[in-house]
């Protein structure tokens, strides 16, 4: 078998069909310059026999394979190798001689990817296309048939084991390791399956075998069991099949909305542009009417600021009565003092006044005991025994006898409680006892616990001072936030009391995109500012409201702030969507300058006289401040906006503007917001409130720092909070029980000796009333004569005791009643003086409130004409804010546009998922009523409240549902211990038993078997590598010598310790005399050396085709017609494909192609052998 002809049509370099025809069965031979196209035909043939490497055809995409990569009309590559099947013996199987004398081979590849294999003509598989090279021995993923440069010169410095190697490859003896390697798993495989059934024959059939009685009875049970169940398992599945129905039916609802809602949207959609059309015409008038309010504005203004003097005027009247008024409080204040030092001087008063009347009562006392005394003399006299007190003596000492009584049998009670307690405090010391070794026990876990608790303290000291700053900053951070709140709640209201203030914060709820805040970068007012003041006005009046529009980094944070809450509209620019304006070129500036120059005016760009504070912003400049001119009056801005070789908007330093359409703008500009002023002022009262935010972010940084270190520590930390709590706990403990202990005996004792002062207070008492009924029996024993003169004699001590107190009395009177008038009088001042600057301070106040009415009436003037100035400034702003809006609503138009889109394709989306969940409970409907054909016979009785399937009563349902999963559950539970086929597995286990133990057996006898089969195997393996070794040798000797006659060449063999060979050496000899290294010879001498060996190995394995690229580049012209001499004489019947730059290689050939490239187009040129030599 050999090749006959190769045609390439648009591949590489092939742009058009050529053919290398009637190639000789021997020796073909191709040249041509370098990048002609040679190459590209191995490239061919290697792409016909199935590479997927395309870097093994030097491409890197499949469009590189087609002419040009098929940018000149040629879409598609396609190469055919037609073979010569005229050799029985290399015929590939299933193709004989007779019935396939030609076959073809072809593959296409198209642009965009798609590719074909032909064989015969027909479209073939590509792996059927690879199985019929690889049975010819033409595998492209293993190309021992291919020889290159590259391969003689790797193989010059190969190891003798790498030698081997390509022996064996060649023999095919790496199939019998292959093979050895594949029973070796097989035995293993076996021997692990042998293992498992005699692991299956212990553990598992001989225990089950033994269980099988056991659990046929437990199945017999459990079927009992089973069947209660299913009546209930009815009606589970009765309202799972109505559950769906009804699903189904929402289902069906929810899709007929959706179909609505796309309707809707779909209609929207259609009335959008009628919409757009309205708003443009709106802003079209709202453009024409926003200068209106303006002249208003100047009355207003002055009428404010005389208002507002007046109003100071005011002010300071209602401050000089306030005054007047402060100093009559002083005063009162002093009069409240003297009212004090009053109430003083009154307290010593009523002191004195206790005294006398003290003095009064001693005074009647003495008097009823005078009487006393007489009543008794006089008793006495009469004939009755009677005592000091004025009663008899009889009546005195019955009195003392129930008195007696009474307190004797208090003393009885108090002894006793006295006994009871002592009793009880023994119980208590008892009980102490015996709860000494329960505090024992817990004083040793005290002990216990703090010995743990120090081990743990010692490392934790270092962990300490995090955790308190940790606490420290969370209280820094709390009382920091809410000073900020105050400051920034403080700020917004002063923004919103004064007059035309506005925040230039962003609102909007930053919890939901709490990322988002380091994307805003701030509005172009506050990040563009004029470098002199006096441009201020004329970039204000240029870029209009683009100073209030805020800088974010991309549209999609714009996006995110809109849809998080944004509280006032606003617009945006996103760095990432402004695109770099074309501004005023070169040409323009200069002519503008020249007019200036002439006119004598000053002239620049706007973005040209501003501050950029950061570089990123440089382009918001470009876009807001580049479009127009700066100039130092109107009559200029004129001239540049007018003439033809400018034509730019210009802005005069006064804020007059002229447009090249025509418009000027002008006028008072008294009214007009300073932007950059009040960017300024915003800036300055915020600055404590930012200073407060960075001080917050500061200090949450650090704190996440700190935390992050105990986070580390959590371990240590974990540790000596259960030693601490474990420690406290048992100090609780302990101190529980012992102030149960001691508390009941502290309680007894306070009782006890309270009961023992009672007992010492009635003992006193009665001893007292002892004495008094001794004294009363010696009265009633003593001489009547003396106890009258005793008698008589207290009356004379009474008497004069009653007169010192009288003397006393009449001595104080005099000095009592001039204290109490003189402190009458001074309390009558003080009430006077209170009451007259009371007054006053009442005339003051009407005074202050007329002030404060005349003040407040000023103020309601002024307020209302602010109110006024406000209403026309509002009126002005409100027609700008309309034309933002208006613009806005273009906008959301758009956007509105986008999300109606959106939700149709949502909704159809939706719509499709619906339709699916509906197919799906249709398609459970239906199997439940083709599974359970009863449902369509009980269906009517579904939901009946007097049937067996009554699903509204929730509980019953419910009730029913839960009995059934516990049923169910008790039967999952049996299930899980029995065997269903307890009955018939018996047998089938004795036989599976029987069959395991014959598997075995087996198993044993194929493992020996295989272990014999590799052994045979093994040697054959050898014996095969030994024969190829002495065959490629000597074929190696003889090429050698052909290719340098008088040298000679051998593989020298390396064998192990078990005679196998691990090695092949080559050596060489000149004249007989063997070289000792191969860096002795030249290099193409080695060259010609690996050459040889390769082509050695190669008449070893035979192929239908041998393809040779420049192998003779490292050769001299003499050893290249050796090579060709060689070839001739030693492989006659085989068909060679060289590509060589050489005379002496393509002289011995039979055909030459010549490959040339015109114009980036290769050509093949066929020269046979005899025209060639001539």
């Amino acid at each position: 078998m050999r090749v006959k002809s190769i045609v390439i049509d648009g591949f590489k370099s092939y742009a058009h069909r050529k053919a290398l025809d009637d190639l000789s069965p021997h020796f073909n031979a191709i040249t041509g310059l370098n990048g002609s196209g040679k190459s590209n035909i191995f490239d061919a043939i290697c792409f016909v026999m199935g590479i997927t490497n395309l870097k093994r055809v030097r491409a890197e995409d499949p469009r590189e394979l087609i002419f040009r990569a098929g940018t000149t009309g040629v879409h598609a590559a396609r190469v055919t190798i037609e073979f010569i099947n005229d050799d029985p013996r290399t015929a590939p199987p299933g193709y004989s001689c007779e019935e396939y004398p030609i076959i073809t081979v072809g593959r296409q590849i198209k642009l965009g990817g798609k590719q074909q294999f032909f064989l015969n003509n027909n479209v073939s598989m590509q792996s059927k296309v690879k199985r019929f090279f690889e049975s010819i021995s033409l595998n492209v993923d293993n190309p021992h048939f291919m020889v290159l440069q590259g391969t003689v010169h790797k193989l010059i410095g190969m190891r003798s084991q790498d030698i081997l190697s390509l022996i064996e490859e060649a023999v095919g003896t790496k199939a019998f390791d292959h093979r050895r390697r594949t029973a070796e798993s097989l035995i293993r495989s076996k021997e692990k399956k042998m293992e498992e059934i005699n692991d299956n024959i212990e553990t598992q059939i001989g225990p089950m075998l033994r269980a099988m009685k056991a659990d046929q009875d437990e199945y017999e049970r459990y079927l009992q069991m089973s069947e209660s169940i299913e009546e209930r398992r009815r009606f589970r599945i009765a309202f799972e099949y109505e559950e769906h129905r009804k699903e189904l039916a929402h289902r069906s609802e929810r899709r007929s909305a959706l179909e609505a809602d796309v309707t809707s949207a779909k209609e929207q959609l259609q009335c959008l542009p009628t919409t757009e059309d309205a708003a443009t015409r709106r802003l079209m008038q709202l453009q024409g009417s926003l200068a209106a309010p303006a002249e208003a504005a100047v009355a207003l203004h002055e009428e404010e600021s005389e208002l507002k003097r007046q109003v100071v005027r005011d002010e300071a009247r209602v401050e000089g009565e306030k005054k007047a008024l402060r100093t009559l409080e002083s005063s009162v204040q002093k009069l409240e003092d003297e009212k004090k030092q009053q109430q003083g001087r009154m307290e010593q008063f009523a002191e004195k006044r206790k005294q006398r009347e003290e003095l009064l009562e001693r005074l009647r006392t003495e008097k009823e005991n005078i009487a006393k005394l007489k009543r008794s003399l006089e008793l006495h006299i009469s004939g009755v025994r009677v005592g000091t007190s004025g009663m008899s003596l009889e009546e005195e000492r019955a009195d003392i006898d129930r008195q007696l009584i009474h307190h004797g049998a208090e003393l009885r009670r108090c002894e006793e409680r006295i006994k009871e307690l002592e009793r009880q405090l023994q119980q208590e010391a008892e009980k102490t006892a015996s709860r000494a070794n329960i505090i024992a026990k817990l004083e040793e876990e005290v002990s216990q616990a703090r010995e743990r608790f120090d081990a743990v303290a010692k490392p934790y000291t270092a962990v300490a001072p995090l955790e308190g700053r940790a606490r420290t900053l969370q209280e820094e951070i709390v009382r920091l936030k809410a000073e900020h709140w105050k400051a920034f709640d403080a700020l917004k209201r002063e923004m919103a009391n004064v007059g035309g203030g506005r925040s230039f914060d962003v609102e909007f709820d930053r919890r939901s995109c709490p990322d988002v805040e380091q994307h805003i970068h701030g509005r172009v007012a506050e990040l563009i500012t004029p470098q002199d003041e006096k441009y201020a006005l004329a970039l204000m009046v240029g870029a209009q409201t683009q100073l209030l529009r805020v800088v974010v980094t991309s549209d999609d944070i714009a996006e995110k702030i809109i849809r998080s809450g944004l509280r006032q509209r606003t617009s945006f620019l996103p760095l990432n969507m402004i695109q770099p304006p074309k501004g005023i070129d070169h040409i323009r500036l200069e002519e503008a300058k020249k007019i200036a120059a002439r006119m004598g005016g000053f002239l620049a760009i706007a973005k040209d006289l501003t501050i950029v504070k950061n570089e990123a912003h440089r382009i918001v400049a470009d876009s807001v401040y580049g479009q127009f001119l700066i100039c130092s009056s109107l009559s200029l801005a004129q001239e540049l906006a007018y003439n033809p070789a400018v034509r730019c908007k210009a802005v005069s330093l006064d804020g007059d503007v002229a447009e090249p359409n025509g418009l000027i703008t002008g006028g008072s500009t008294q009214q007009l917001r300073d932007i950059f002023a009040e960017v300024r002022v915003y800036q300055q009262q915020k600055a404590p409130v930012e200073e407060l935010r960075l001080k917050i972010a500061q200090m949450e940084s650090e704190m996440e720092t700190v935390q992050e270190q105990l986070r580390q520590q959590t371990p240590l930390i974990k540790r000596y909070k259960e030693a601490e709590e474990a420690f406290g706990l048992a100090v609780h403990k302990l101190q529980l029980e012992q102030g149960n202990t001691d508390r009941r005996g502290v309680e007894l004792n306070k009782t006890l000796e309270e009961e023992r002062l009672k007992r010492e207070k009635s003992d006193t008492t009665l001893q007292e009333l002892n004495k008094r009924k001794e004294t009363l029996e010696k009265h009633m024993k003593q001489d009547p004569d003396k106890a009258r003169k005793e008698l008589q004699e207290q009356l004379v001590e009474a008497q004069k005791r009653h007169s010192t107190l009288v003397r006393e009395e009449e001595a104080g009177a005099a000095e009592f009643e001039w204290l109490e008038a003189d402190t009458a009088q001074i309390a009558d001042d003080l009430k006077r003086k209170m009451s007259e600057a009371q007054e006053e301070i009442q005339q003051r106040q009407m005074a202050l409130e007329q002030a404060q009415q005349q003040l407040q009436g000023t103020n309601e003037k002024l307020q209302d004409v602010i109110e006024r100035r406000k209403r026309t400034e509002e009126q002005r702003q409100r027609l700008e804010k309309e034309i933002e809006e208006v613009q806005q609503e273009l906008q959301q138009l758009v956007v509105k546009k986008s999300s109606l889109e959106g939700i149709v394709k949502n909704a159809e989306v939706d719509l499709r998922d619906s339709s699916k969940v509906i197919e799906e409970l249709s398609k459970a409907i239906h199997e439940a009523e083709k599974r359970h054909s009863w449902i369509l016979d009980e269906r009517h009785t579904f939901g009946s409240s007097d049937g067996n399937y009554y699903f509204n009563d929730k509980a019953r349902t419910a009730a029913t549902l839960q009995e059934l999963r516990e049923a169910e559950s008790q039967a999952a539970v049996m299930s899980k211990r029995l065997n269903r086929k307890a009955t018939i597995l018996y047998e089938e286990r004795k036989k599976e038993y029987d069959e395991l133990v014959q598997q075995r057996s087996a198993l044993g006898e194929d493992r020996d078997a295989i272990q014999q089969c590799i052994l045979g195997i093994e040697e054959k393996k050898w014996q095969a590598l030994d024969r190829m070794v002495k065959v490629v040798s000597s074929v190696f000797s003889k090429l050698f010598s052909t290719c340098l006659p008088g040298a000679a060449a051998v593989l020298r063999e390396e064998r192990d310790d078990q005679q196998h060979l691990c090695g092949l050496q080559v050596k060489v000899m000149f004249n007989g005399k063997e070289k000792e290294s191969l860096s002795e010879l030249s290099g193409g001498q080695r060259s010609l050396l690996a050459l040889c060996l390769i082509l050695a190995i190669l008449r070893v394995r035979q192929a239908p085709m041998y393809i040779l690229d420049e192998v003779d580049a490292a050769l001299d012209p003499s050893h290249t017609q050796n090579i060709g001499r060689m070839l001739q004489t030693h492989f006659p019947t085989s068909q060679f494909l060289l590509v060589s730059l050489k005379d002496g290689m393509f002289n011995n050939a039979d055909v030459l192609y010549q490959v040339s490239n015109t114009q980036g187009y290769s050509e093949i040129t066929r020269i046979e052998s005899g025209s060639m030599r001539s």
